[in-house]
């Protein structure tokens, strides 16, 4: 079963927000709708989260529409805002769209009001899901430079290696059985012996 979507409404008339919880059920839109009427209310409502959506009225008695959208974009900017207002003009309503706002419907004429939230909701959720994968790709691209930066760490790491090997055999043939530096030259070979490991180490799982 499909979880409801959570609506912010910011609307300061009881019927025009029962009218907004009318339409969608009517329509089968699955919601749970929280109305608030002031700006105190409409800013801790966004602090909480988990908003799908809002809707909001343009012109309320101590706070605006054009306020609220301002707040909306700065708290919550992934979140979708449709303006349902009866005073909304058209100026008024182009600014609010080049402002943030997803959508705007007239409450005198609210037939539209479903599609809007639902396509308003679809276009929600396809930018969650698209900086979803905008974060595993940037998670495997830091990972994959990770990976060649520890690769070319044990490719250094080795030839450093091959170089003690090599000088160490070369010291040990140089000295005889009873020399001093034979017996310093031994344990040099014993130094090749362990880079000789360590280079086996060393292309394993970082190479």
């Amino acid at each position: 079963m499909e979880q409801p979507v959570r609506i912010l409404n910011l609307e300061d008339n009881p019927r025009d927000a029962e009218l907004v919880q009318a339409r969608l059920a009517a329509e089968g839109v699955a919601c749970e709708i929280v109305c608030v009427q002031t700006g105190t209310d409409f800013a801790a409502a966004l602090d909480q989260g988990g908003w799908a959506l809002i809707i909001s009225d343009f012109t309320l008695p101590a706070y605006d529409g054009m306020s609220a959208l301002a707040l909306a974009q700065t708290k919550r900017p992934d979140v979708p805002y449709i303006f349902f207002s009866g005073t909304v003009g058209e100026e008024a309503a182009i600014e609010a769209l080049k402002k943030g706002a997803t959508d705007y419907v007239l409450k005198p004429r609210p037939a539209r009001l479903v599609s809007a939230v639902k396509r308003a909701l679809q276009e929600g959720k396809e930018r969650a899901e698209r900086k979803q994968l905008e974060q595993q790709l940037r998670q495997a691209q830091k990972m994959e430079a990770i990976g060649q930066l520890a690769g070319g760490v044990a490719h250094d790491f080795n030839n450093v290696l091959t170089a003690i090997a090599g000088n160490a055999e070369l010291l040990q043939e140089g000295f005889a059985d009873g020399d001093s530096c034979y017996r310093s030259s031994r344990l040099m070979t014993h130094c090749g012996a362990i880079s000789n490991r360590s280079r086996k180490l060393g292309n394993g799982p970082l190479r």
